[in-house]
């Protein structure tokens, strides 16, 4: 049998509308940046307001003497007792996005689950290369776990979350905090299909057509963040802070939550690390769906598939 999309998701978003997505050319991040923030715009445009959640932007310094934004999102009515928390790494690529570009899918995540949500706008690649992405994302965290309690948080109780790079920089908070020994720690991560590995180059032609983040797009992010050391062989010291499937060693990981669609470029690095994470005795849940690419549940979020994977995400939000 081959792969096709799920007949839900091909409704949702009529595969001619992908094929007619313009293509760019292996290394122009600016391109990319402007067509997906506007394609992004329009997917959000079809999600209703989210009422009843307030947003306090924080300004913060960063490790370079730079001042980043931290966005507060909190459900009006939930208990001002310090309780649990998520911190939020938005998706793009390295190359795109920012947390005004995901406010309502943010907005709705808050609103779902009850939980604060704390997300940063860390800067972007090109113009910003690594380690700044990651250490502005370390910045936050640190600031988010040293002002807990005026927060109303519980600094035992913060959880990291993101999708696609997001779900990389999570990854790498997560391998951050535990070398750097973070206290407390992180209680748990939740890895929405996660960007995790530089090496993704080299094309899996079954899975090419139904690519929404194409070969081409992922070699772009990554020479956008790591510049000739994208897809070297050997890492550099610090490589697995960006491009968290070259750690050597994932014990002393916190729990983790990943998911990722079958149809989806980065499902074999995806299944690769949450393997290596039973593998170091991290408590691990992981879920693979069929007929699913990537960022499934932004494009068909009405589908039977998005709206199960969304009932398992808030799930282990809750189970955390």
């Amino acid at each position: 049998m081959s792969l096709a999309y799920d007949p839900e998701f091909a409704a949702a978003l009529a595969p001619e509308m992908l094929a007619a997505r313009p293509k760019f050319p292996p290394g122009d991040a600016l391109s990319r940046r402007e067509f997906g923030e506007k394609s992004l715009a329009f997917i959000h445009s079809h999600v209703p307001d989210v009422a009843g959640v307030s947003r306090t932007n924080h300004a913060i310094p960063t490790h370079d003497g730079h001042s980043i934004m931290i966005a507060e999102f909190r459900k009006e009515g939930t208990s001002t007792k310090p309780g649990k928390a998520i911190y939020y790494t938005h998706g793009g690529g390295m190359i795109l996005g920012s947390v005004d570009v995901f406010e309502k899918f943010i907005a709705t995540r808050c609103e779902q689950s009850g939980i604060p949500i704390f997300a940063v706008g860390y800067r972007l690649a090109p113009e910003h290369p690594h380690p700044t992405p990651v250490m502005d994302c370390w910045s936050g965290l640190q600031w988010l776990s040293k002002n807990a309690a005026k927060l109303g948080v519980d600094p035992t109780k913060i959880v990291v979350m993101g999708e696609s790079a997001g779900g990389g920089l999570a990854a790498g908070l997560s391998l951050m905090a535990r070398d750097q020994k973070l206290s407390p720690p992180i209680l748990k991560q939740i890895l929405i299909f996660p960007m995790l590995d530089d090496r993704t180059t080299k094309p899996v032609e079954a899975l090419v057509p139904f690519a929404t983040w194409s070969y081409d797009d992922n070699i772009t992010g990554w020479g956008a963040l790591l510049g000739e050391k994208a897809g070297s062989v050997n890492a550099q010291p610090g490589h697995e802070y960006a491009a968290p499937a070259r750690a050597e060693d994932l014990t002393g990981l916190p729990p983790t939550f990943i998911d990722c669609g079958q149809l989806d470029i980065f499902i074999y690095e995806d299944v690769k690390f949450a393997s290596r994470l039973i593998e170091a005795n991290v408590p691990t849940e992981f879920h693979i769906y069929p007929g699913q690419p990537h960022a499934f549940m932004a494009y068909a979020p009405h589908a039977t598939y998005s709206k199960l994977a969304l009932q398992n995400m808030l799930k282990a939000i809750e189970l955390a």
